[in-house]
Order: structure tokens, then C-alpha cells, then sequence
């Protein structure tokens, strides 16, 4: 190979490098938001606390006394941290543009015993959780149908399970954004 062959090849390496480089950063996809810590148990009130049971077993909600970690949030104004306090109502938590992947974490500072968890989707005519996973820290997965419409709850119980986390991960959804108006976990606090 003659010198001139040699310095084309090398000129012609480093554009497509250069371009690779250049067209690798421009297509970077957005970086992600790792969590958001939306309550802490302190937040709550202790009415609240007190008060919230299943109505199938009378087990108590200990949702409340968790901290509530999510894969995104799209408000600002905390309004999203009554996801988890034991009440169905318009303090819903709304990922941000988030759909599939989107996820919600509950994290209670001792051991808990869990026996039933209650999952209610956002009343919207568009935005529709189709399917998910409840994924417990001892690696445990248990899988989430489509989520029943307009508040009604769905309802999983399992043997007495002793966790410090549950998470719920959203694996198909329809609309523009996902997310849930409630979340209860029933069992005892240790």
C-alpha cells in the first residue's frame, strides 16, 4: 500500500469516526430519572394510619408507613404523594410521560409482613394500566392483569410474606401516561 493509499484510509477512518462519534451524541437517548422519593411516613396523617383495614380480611393498611419511591412524578405540587395514605381520591400518582416501565416502590424502615395488596388505576377515560408485575424483595414476582376501571380495586392475597420493599412495575399500558390512584398493602409493621 503506497503512502498516499495509506493516508486516504486513514482520513477516511477518522471521518467515520468523527461521524459515528457525532451521530452517537446527537441519538443519546434522554437521560432517565433514577427515582423520585415522593412521602415519606411522616407526612401522613395519623388518622389516616389508624383507621384504613381491608374490608375482606380486616387486615391494616401499612401503606402509609412507608416511604413512597417512584420512577417519575408529574407534579411538582406533592399531590402525588397520596398515592399511598389509604384513600381513594384525586391525590393520585401521574408518571411522567412515562407508560411501560413506569414504577412504584414502597419501602418501610422495619420488616413488614404483607398478605394482601390493592391496586386501583387513575379514573381516565384514556389512560389504562393493561398489565404489571408486584415484584417483592426477596426476588418474589406476582403478575398484574389489566387493572379493573373507574376505582374499583384489584385484589391479590398471598401467604404471609415478611418484606422491608414491594414494588409495582408497569409492563403495558395505553394513553398518554400511567400511574395509580391508590396503593394499599395489608399485613402488620414489625
Amino acid at each position: 500500500m503506497t503512502t498516499g493509499v495509506r493516508v486516504l484510509v486513514a482520513v477516511i477512518v477518522a471521518a467515520l469516526v468523527s461521524a459515528a462519534i457525532l451521530v452517537g451524541i446527537r441519538f443519546a437517548p434522554a437521560a432517565r430519572h433514577v427515582a423520585t422519593i415522593i412521602r415519606r411516613p411522616s407526612a401522613v396523617t395519623p388518622a389516616i394510619q389508624s383507621t384504613s383495614r381491608s374490608p375482606q380480611t380486616g387486615l391494616r393498611n401499612i401503606a402509609p408507613f412507608a416511604t413512597v419511591t417512584v420512577s417519575s412524578a408529574e407534579d411538582s405540587g406533592g399531590q402525588s404523594a397520596g398515592v399511598a395514605d389509604g384513600v381513594v381520591d384525586a391525590s393520585q400518582w401521574v408518571a411522567r410521560g412515562e407508560l411501560q416501565g413506569a414504577w412504584i416502590k414502597l419501602t418501610w424502615d422495619r420488616p413488614a409482613v404483607v398478605e394482601q395488596v390493592d391496586l386501583y388505576d387513575r379514573p381516565s377515560p384514556v389512560d389504562y394500566i393493561l398489565g404489571g408485575t408486584l415484584i417483592f424483595d426477596d426476588g418474589a414476582m406476582i403478575p398484574v392483569p389489566k387493572l379493573p376501571p373507574e376505582g374499583t380495586p384489584w385484589h391479590v392475597r398471598i401467604p404471609p410474606k415478611h418484606v422491608n420493599w414491594v414494588m409495582f412495575r408497569i409492563d403495558a399500558a395505553q394513553g398518554r401516561t400511567t400511574g395509580l390512584a391508590e396503593i394499599m398493602v395489608f399485613g402488620e409493621v414489625q
